[in-house]
C-alpha cells in the first residue's frame, strides 16, 4: 500500500510539475506573438517581439506554403534551408557563391512566386537556397523588408507599408 501511494505522489508531481512548466512556456510564447494593427488611415503594420536572443522569428507563407521566417535587416536577400526549398519544390537555378556570417557558402539562385507576411505580399521574389543552412527557419532578407516600413525600437520590430 506504501508503495502504491509514493507512485501516487510521484505521478501527481510530475503531472503537476508538467503542467506548471507548459503553462509558463505558453504564456511566453503568447507574450512574443505577433500583433496585426492599423494606423487611423488603415494602413497595416505588424509588431514582433525579440525573443531571448534578440531575434525575430514570424510565420509567413512561400508560395502558399506556411515558413518560419527569421527578420534579418542585415541580410540582402532571402536565405531557404535547402530541406525547405524541397517541400516548396523550389527550382535550383544558378549556383554563386556569398558571404554568410559563418564565412563563404555556396547557394543557388531561385525564386518565389508569392511571399507573404500577413497582409505584406510580394510576387517574383528573388531569393537562394542555401544547403548547408539548417533547421526549419528561412532568413527574410531587405530584398522583400525594404518594400516596407520598418522600425526597431525598444526590443520591438515594426513592418508597416511606407507612406
Amino acid at each position: 500500500m506504501a508503495g502504491v501511494m509514493i507512485a501516487l505522489l510521484w505521478v501527481l508531481v510530475l503531472g503537476g510539475g508538467t503542467w506548471l512548466v507548459q503553462g509558463w512556456l505558453d504564456a511566453r510564447q503568447a507574450d512574443r506573438a505577433p500583433e496585426w494593427s492599423s494606423d487611423d488611415s488603415g494602413r497595416p503594420s505588424l509588431i514582433l517581439k525579440a525573443d531571448r536572443y534578440g531575434q525575430f522569428v514570424v510565420t509567413g507563407s512561400a508560395n502558399d506554403q506556411d515558413v518560419a521566417f527569421l527578420v534579418d535587416t542585415g541580410a540582402s536577400g532571402i536565405s531557404i534551408p535547402g530541406s525547405i526549398a524541397e517541400t516548396l519544390n523550389l527550382p535550383r537555378g544558378r549556383a554563386f557563391d556569398v558571404m554568410t556570417a559563418n564565412g563563404s557558402t555556396r547557394v543557388h539562385r531561385t525564386r518565389i512566386d508569392t511571399l507573404s507576411i500577413g497582409p505584406f505580399t510580394r510576387h517574383d521574389v528573388t531569393a537562394h537556397i542555401n544547403p548547408g543552412l539548417e533547421g526549419s527557419t528561412a532568413l527574410l532578407g531587405m530584398n522583400f523588408l525594404r518594400h516596407y516600413e520598418i522600425l526597431h525600437r525598444g526590443g520591438e520590430l515594426t513592418i508597416s507599408l511606407s507612406e
